[in-house]
């Protein structure tokens, strides 16, 4: 790891931590054990490595994504597998990360969340087209259509709590269950819907609150 993928690093885990406007440069120097000096001769400004940490965080995700679709033994693992790594990212991080990405920095939202779409809907419809010749999706289905409302159901899930959608009397388990199991459910063969059973106790326990 060089010099700048280790200050993008230090950052990014600061910024997750702590939000983004919170954290100065200064509080990344001291965090890192390197001088000031050191941040600016790698990045321009804050802006800047916020920019460059998140487009590398990305890459980094998708290529999680591609070794769990590779080594899952069928779609429906990937996608609790793929599920259970979300989870787990989102616990970890500060919700002033995404308040402050949102108010302060929309232009570098915007960049990173059309870069995310693209590419998170091409992955979905290679994942989704693999499980029809696995058996577990339906035949004859557009895919890519079954691909366009997953990404839409992915973007009402990640902003439910900012758009007042989900009730505070529903947990995060209860949510993501009812908005993404029927509608899995209703592209599944016979084979589909029993593996989708087989992994919901594993669902629940890695989503008990």
């Amino acid at each position: 790891m060089n010099a700048r993928q280790r200050i993008m690093m230090g950052a990014m885990d600061l910024f997750g931590r702590d939000g983004i406007r919170s954290v100065t440069m200064d509080a990344i120097a001291a965090e890192l054990g390197i001088s000031k000096r050191t941040i600016y001769e790698n990045f321009r400004d804050k802006t800047e490595l916020l920019r460059e940490g998140i487009i590398a965080g990305g890459a980094l995700y998708s290529k999680k994504q591609e070794e769990i679709m590779e080594n899952a033994p069928n779609v429906i693992d990937a996608l609790y597998r793929i599920g259970k790594e979300n989870h787990q990212v989102m616990q970890k991080i500060n919700p002033r990360f995404f308040s402050d990405l949102k108010k302060h920095y929309p232009d570098i939202l915007e960049l990173v969340t059309h870069d995310y779409m693209a590419k998170s809907g091409k992955f979905m419809l290679r994942l989704f087209r693999q499980g029809v010749e696995e058996g577990i999706f339906e035949q004859g289905i557009n895919m890519e259509i079954v691909e366009a409302v997953w990404i839409q159901l992915v973007e009402l899930a990640q902003s439910s709590k900012e758009t007042g959608v989900i009730s505070d009397s529903w947990s995060v388990k209860e949510w993501h269950f009812y908005l993404f199991m029927p509608y899995l459910r209703g592209i599944s063969t016979d084979k589909g819907r029993m593996l989708i059973k087989q992994y919901l106790e594993n669902f629940e326990r890695f989503t008990a609150e």
